[in-house]
Order: structure tokens, then C-alpha cells, then sequence
């Protein structure tokens, strides 16, 4: 049996498209979905070697089903084309993703010029286009929150239907909360990720969502001091000064202290939060005093603003008020970032601390909820750094160097932007088993690497998820994916 929620239109009535229709096995009442923004397998790996915990996290244990992801855009453009076209050339192919021979163009610092690197890095999803995938079940352009190429709003997207459903919705993330992937959680529809003041104003402004977490303080800089930003991640000056005011018409709390999110861990709560930490674009990762030498952990935390987990746990705390239950989406956002930057280090730091929330997170389910009633889903949204081992400029797809806990791992990084391979899909609970009826292909050339070689699609995530939020309804079943 594959599950299938196909989406349409605005209209929830009209918005499951079956060939036969069966009720779901149980009520899911908790939908939990974390997102790793740029890590792929060898990102999880790295940061699980310097751990000495590689083979030994909590999603390597019993319960848990384990897949990978493919994460291909619908086009090129940066802008809608109004046709709705898949490009042939951007689908994944493990054939062209692991080929070993020259590839006939010209290296860059160093970079291996081998067939499947190129082709890797030559098709590319972004962040915005990954996260739409995902939140709706469409491919789209490369730019677009939850916007379709024929230059319309795709609706509903996970968070709307979770709130039609009369679940809490929030999200969370280590960067900018009016960035990518939490504007697409978030409910937001805009052609263009780059109006953050426009998405920011529509996540606030809309009344989907109760908890927003993140940063893009526009009152302190990238090492949380005091300072005159762009305060365009926060919806521009007339909106954070009304937020600061307490006068939003969205009736949000702002909290933005340290303090202020470790106390809504526990205890009372309000109804709607809106947490921006007292750092501009990253909790840490964009905090001064990198060195190419550095070990994660060589400089210094700012120590004024909240880390991943904890904001993670503020927002459990909050949600799970609502007797419906909840749907929350949590971003290691900067692990991208890091990524971009070559900075294996501060990447580490960042998976180490996104792997911090996972853990607070199926410590919640355990001691608040249970596996019968709650899916957690961990992933990535595409590649970044195309990292590989240390001779990999020379050796194609040279493993990862296990060089012992609390040592930093042989990598070496192939480039600064994304790329499209596959990244890791962990599931447990509730639904986690339908992913096997959603499998797209099998990889046996990532199975020799990394242990997975079946691998779904992005857009199979929303069919899983969206069945989870639809769960006390009737859910489609059928052959073929909802988005492709």
C-alpha cells in the first residue's frame, strides 16, 4: 500500500485525489520533522566520528528505519517559467552521480575532475525549492517558498493543514527564522526567498503558526554585541519596533534573552511565542575567530543566546499545551552555513548541536508522548561542500577518515555550493514504515558507502507527513507520487 495525500488546491475537501480511499490505522497526534540544511551522509558522518559515536547515535537503534533522499529542483530558473516542466537532466541518476571517469573539465583549487562530481554540482536544488518539496509535495523552482512555476501560491502546505487539523504549529532554527526552510514551514508564500521582510510579515501576520524560534536580531551583529542591522529578517523597522512594543497585531511575546528561552522550557507558556535571539544571521556558526586549524570547540561560544536544544525544548514546551496536538519543524540551519564556508569544524559544531536537539526531542516523545502517537522524521534538504575524504580530490568519493573521537576526521571538501546527492532520511513512530511504499530507487553504489541505498524523494516526505497530519481523516492510497 502506498500512502498518498495529493494536494490541489486551496480547498481541504478537494485536496485528496484517490483511487480508493481507507482510513488510516491510528490518530497521529504529534508530527515532527528536523531538518539538517545542508548535511549530507558524510556531514553526519563527520560529526559522528569526532563524537566517537559513528554507528552508535539514537537513530542507529532499534525502532528506527532509515532511507535516502533525493532532492533534485524542478528547473534551473531562479523564476517562475509557467511550465511546470521537469528538467530530464536534474533527476537523481546513480549511474551519472557516481561516475569515476575524467570528466573533461577544469579543476578549481584543487577540486577532482571526475564525471560525477561535475554532474553533482552542476544540478543542485536549493533550499527554498527542497523545503517546498517537502512542505507541499510539488517540485519548483530554484527561490520559490511554496510558490509554483506557474507563478501561484502552492497550497495547502504541512503547516496549514496541520493547523486545519487543529494541531500547534512552530518552527525552529539556528539561523535567520524568516529564512528558507522555516519561511516554507512556516506557512509562507512568496516567488522569491530573498523578501524577508515580506515572508517574515506573512509568517506573522497569518494565523498558522504559535511558535517562531530563531535568530536575525537586527539589534546585535554575527557575534551577538550590540549593533544596527538590516532589520529585514524580522519584517523591517516598523514591525520589529512593534514586536518590541508588544503592540503586534498577531498578539506574539517576543522573547530574546538567553533567560527568557530557558524559562520557557517548562512551566507556563504563552499562546503564541516569538523567540529572536540576541545574534544577528547565526546562533554560532557566523561568530568571529576562524581559523582553517580550528577544532570544533577552538573559539569561544557567544554566551548570550540559546543553543539549538534549547530552543527546540522551549518549543515542545509550548506546543504540547494543545490537546490536538502539534506539528513543529526544527532547522540546524547554519550547518549549511558551515558548509559553504569549508569550515569543517564550525560544520561539526553544527550537526553536534542539531544532533543535541534530536536527542531532546525523542527524550520528549518518551517521557511526554509515545511512538504510537507521534512520527519523528530526521533529514537533510540537500548537500552542501561536496565532502568526502582527504584524498578525494585525487581518489573519487575517498571515504571519511576515522581518526578517533575527539579528533577531526580526514575530509576534504570539493566545493562551496550544493550539489545533488543524496542525503539521509531517519524516521521512528508512528507512519515511519510507510517511506518503505514510497521508495523511488535503489542505489547500490551509496549502499556500499553509506549503508542506505534506497532512497525516496523529497517530495515522498509530504506524502508520509501529510498522511500523519491527515491521520484521523481518510487518506488516498494510490500509485504515483502527489508531486512529480
Amino acid at each position: 500500500m502506498r500512502i498518498v495525500v495529493a494536494l490541489r488546491t486551496f480547498l481541504l475537501a478537494a485536496a485528496l485525489l484517490a483511487l480508493a480511499t481507507v482510513p488510516a490505522a491510528a490518530e497521529v497526534k504529534n508530527v515532527i520533522l528536523m531538518v539538517a540544511d545542508g548535511g549530507g551522509f558524510n556531514s553526519w558522518k563527520a560529526a559522528s566520528l569526532y563524537q566517537g559515536k559513528f554507528g552508535k547515535q539514537v537513530y542507529d537503534g532499534p525502532g528506527w528505519v532509515k532511507h535516502a533522499v533525493s532532492t533534485y529542483a524542478l528547473s534551473r530558473s531562479n523564476s517562475p517559467q509557467k511550465t511546470g516542466i521537469q528538467e530530464s537532466d536534474l533527476v537523481y541518476a546513480p549511474a551519472r552521480a557516481w561516475d569515476r571517469s575524467p570528466g573533461g573539465g577544469v579543476r578549481k583549487g584543487g577540486t577532482g575532475d571526475f564525471a560525477g562530481y561535475n554532474w553533482l554540482k552542476s544540478t543542485p536544488t536549493d533550499s527554498a525549492a527542497a523545503a517546498t518539496a517537502m512542505s507541499t509535495g510539488r517540485k519548483t523552482y530554484d527561490s520559490a517558498i511554496n510558490w509554483s512555476d506557474f507563478d501561484q501560491p502552492h497550497s495547502p502546505t504541512l503547516a496549514e493543514l496541520a493547523k486545519q487539523h487543529g494541531k500547534a504549529v512552530g518552527v525552529v532554527t539556528s539561523v535567520q527564522w524568516s529564512h528558507a526552510t522555516p519561511a516554507a514551514f512556516g506557512d509562507a508564500h512568496n516567488r522569491d526567498r530573498d523578501d524577508y521582510a515580506g515572508i517574515a510579515n506573512e509568517m506573522l501576520s497569518g494565523d498558522t503558526l504559535d511558535v517562531v524560534l530563531g535568530a536575525g536580531n537586527p539589534d546585535f551583529d554575527d557575534n551577538g554585541e550590540p549593533a544596527s542591522m538590516d532589520p529585514k529578517y524580522v519584517g523591517g523597522a516598523e514591525t520589529w519596533g512593534r514586536l518590541k512594543a508588544g503592540k503586534h497585531p498577531g498578539g506574539w511575546k517576543l522573547v530574546q534573552t538567553k533567560e527568557e528561552f530557558e524559562t520557557l522550557t517548562a512551566g507556563p507558556t504563552p499562546s503564541r511565542v516569538l523567540g529572536t535571539a540576541l545574534v544577528h544571521r547565526t546562533l554560532q556558526a557566523y561568530r568571529g575567530g576562524y581559523d582553517p586549524a580550528d577544532t570544533p570547540g577552538s573559539d569561544p561560544l557567544i554566551e548570550n543566546v540559546p543553543s539549538l536544544q534549547t530552543m527546540t525544548e522551549a518549543a515542545l514546551n509550548v506546543l504540547d499545551e494543545d490537546p490536538d496536538g502539534l506539528f513543529l519543524m526544527v532547522e540546524g540551519g547554519a550547518v549549511d552555513w558551515a558548509n559553504h564556508q569549508n569550515q569543517a569544524a564550525r560544520m561539526i559544531e553544527e550537526q553536534t548541536e542539531f544532533l543535541k536537539a534530536v536527542q531532546a526531542v525523542v527524550d520528549w516523545v518518551e517521557a511526554n508522548s509515545s511512538w504510537e502517537e507521534t512520527l519523528l522524521v530526521l533529514t537533510a534538504d540537500h548537500e552542501t561542500g561536496m565532502l568526502w575524504g582527504p584524498n578525494s580530490d585525487t581518489v573519487a568519493y575517498d571515504p571519511v577518515v576515522d581518526n578517533g573521537a575527539g579528533k577531526m576526521p580526514g575530509l576534504r571538501y570539493n566545493s562551496s555550493k550544493h550539489t545533488n546527492s543524496l542525503v539521509p532520511l531517519y524516521a521512528r513512530g508512528a507512519l515511519s514504515e510507510e517511506f518503505a511504499h514510497v521508495v523511488d530507487g535503489e542505489d547500490a553504489t551509496a549502499e556500499a558507502a553509506w549503508g542506505v541505498g534506497r532512497y525516496v524523494d523529497n517530495t515522498d516526505l509530504f506524502e508520509v507527513l501529510s498522511a500523519a497530519v491527515l491521520s484521523e481523516a481518510e487518506v488516498s492510497t494510490a500509485v504515483g507520487g502527489a508531486g512529480r
